[in-house]
């Protein structure tokens, strides 16, 4: 599963539209034609907004550190790069520097809920899975959105409860205020309908079947996360592959697609907690939404789609070819 976990596991889809899928809403703003997406036009003061509102005031790719006007915090070993909000996740982007100098990625990947009183928001809560268990890690105060001139900014408070590494990454407190600008939608985004392919794929997968061209089935490239090539005396070479102690054989492997053109991978443990996350960046193809790019690397060419199934073939590193088929996760 090297060609798997070096590709794919470059991947984590984002659950991005309508949180009943079967029953896809068109949203009211007239400059989403009749979409079905969840509003990227929303605004104003989420104190002052239900929940139902701010929902889709927050809902974006919102960048923080490469934001022109943020006051985000650029601390010794962290940098806070964007969070983005789904109908009911959240992913956020990290730059961590490493002892050679260069920036490592990390990502914080989970569900969030919108505390409300008096039938106002008042807080959004941050949430990461643990042992199967939800923690809460952060919360976000006074958020406000402005449009000017079909541009989007926020401003926000964010608490940290939590260090950080005790979600196993190593970074000082970024609790403070920031600003950040929205991130532009695919254009697909707007005026999809509920039978096109952008509003079928925007959701949570789960890997159901797997096989390429090497052999490996979704068995053999779940233990291959945990596999290392070693020192072969017999050949001389480092040809033997053997398990990495203490190393956790994931049970499942995740994907989410946001419309704002970002992915999510997770490899999972048996408690549905992830062991590794990570993010990227896709796009459609062709106009017919049959093919999609992934981080401007490898192609896939779907072959099934529709609001619970989907499957693929792709052409990655090396020429090897791979099939995957993917359920959805409710």
């Amino acid at each position: 599963m090297k060609k798997f976990i070096t590709t794919f596991l470059i991947f984590i889809l984002i659950f991005s539209c309508s949180k009943d899928n079967d029953v896809p809403v068109v949203t009211s703003d007239a400059r989403m034609k009749n979409s079905v997406i969840t509003d990227i036009y929303a605004s104003g003061k989420v104190s002052e907004q239900s929940a139902a509102e701010a929902k889709k005031t927050i809902f974006g790719k919102w960048n923080v550190g490469g934001s022109k006007t943020s006051s985000s915090k650029n601390i010794t070993d962290c940098i806070f790069n964007y969070i983005e909000f789904t109908d009911s996740s959240y992913i956020m982007s990290l730059s961590i520097s490493s002892d050679s100098g260069s920036p490592e990625s990390g990502s914080i990947f989970g569900n969030y809920n919108l505390v409300e009183e008096g039938d106002l928001v008042t807080e959004v809560e941050l949430f990461f899975s643990v042992s199967g268990e939800d923690i809460k890690i952060a919360s976000l105060t006074n958020i406000e959105v402005i449009e000017t001139a079909s541009r989007f900014d926020a401003t926000f408070d964010i608490n940290f409860i939590i260090d950080f590494d005790e979600i196993n990454i190593i970074c000082s407190d970024l609790s403070g205020n920031y600003s950040a600008d929205k991130e532009a939608a695919m254009d697909e985004t707007i005026g999809a309908s509920a039978d096109s392919n952008h509003f079928k794929v925007i959701r949570n997968w789960r890997l159901s079947s797997y096989s390429d061209s090497e052999g490996y089935d979704l068995s053999a490239a779940l233990t291959d996360y945990c596999q290392q090539e070693d020192y072969n005396p017999d050949t001389g070479e480092y040809d033997l592959i053997v398990l990495i102690p203490g190393c956790t054989i994931p049970s499942t492997f995740q994907v989410n697609l946001s419309t704002f053109g970002t992915y999510v991978t997770m490899t999972l443990d048996s408690s549905n907690s992830p062991l590794e996350i990570q993010t990227g960046t896709w796009e459609w193809v062709n106009a017919e939404q049959t093919q999609f790019k992934v981080d401007n690397n490898w192609i896939g060419t779907i072959s099934s789609l529709s609001v619970t199934n989907w499957q693929f073939d792709s052409v990655e590193d090396e020429g090897l070819t791979a099939s995957y088929s993917f359920t959805a996760v409710p």
